[in-house]
């Protein structure tokens, strides 16, 4: 009897001592306690207002969930609204002697890192704090004349710039795997230097509404 339960114990402590032997030979991590949970993609729309002009924006985001409760990836908007500049155009016009048709416009997008930590995430009601940083570029372009595509442009005029935005949405998961949000969030920009064109002209309230597929 005395045997037995001498072997039993050796046994376990034996095993207790592999299992630690094993583990110390895994590599080890900068950040061991996070796990990669499962992955993510997203559409995302938003609506602000840029010299006095409704506009629209569309993007897409994509990347990995951290210990079920963290995003991290990457994300690109862009302005999918006609933004007319009429000062600027009549410049160009009357000024330089330009033809630019009337069909003046400004166009931008951005994109960069998106950190999202996600608060109450076993809910199927829960609250989303994205974070963007990156960069984007915006310029002004009119048709070519005598050109058959309005895809074709002269540009006249763009810059890059630093993109920061912040933002908070309430998500609903509706089905497994697929969230609907609502929010808002403001896009600062670095100063912009474009002519009959305000510095903070980008820099504006968004409000946003997100479709999300979340996988294991």
């Amino acid at each position: 009897m005395h045997f037995r339960t001498a072997s039993l114990i050796t046994g376990l402590v034996v095993a207790s001592l592999t299992a630690q032997a094993q583990d110390s030979d895994r590599p080890r991590a900068v950040f061991d306690s996070l796990d990669i949970s499962g992955g993510f993609f997203g559409f995302h729309m938003r609506y602000t207002e840029v010299m006095r002009t409704d506009v629209a924006l569309l993007g897409f985001s994509a990347g990995v969930v951290v210990n079920d409760n963290l995003n991290v990836g990457l994300v690109g908007n862009f302005s999918s609204s006609v933004i007319k500049n009429q000062p600027y155009e009549r410049f160009l016009n009357d000024s330089l002697g330009l033809n630019t048709l009337g069909g003046l416009e400004m166009r931008y997008g951005y994109g960069g890192l998106i950190v999202e930590p996600v608060l109450f995430h076993r809910s199927p009601y829960h609250i989303a704090l994205p974070i963007i940083i990156g960069a984007g570029g915006v310029n002004y372009g009119y048709p070519i004349p005598g050109s058959d595509s309005s895809d074709r442009r002269s540009k006249v005029a763009g810059q890059a710039f630093f993109a920061l935005e912040p933002g908070v949405e309430m998500e609903v998961t509706l089905v497994r795997h697929f969230r609907i949000g609502f929010g808002a969030s403001y896009l600062y920009t670095s100063s912009l230097d474009l002519p009959e064109t305000s510095p903070d002209a980008l820099r504006t309230i968004m409000y946003r509404l997100s479709l999300k597929l979340a996988a294991p």
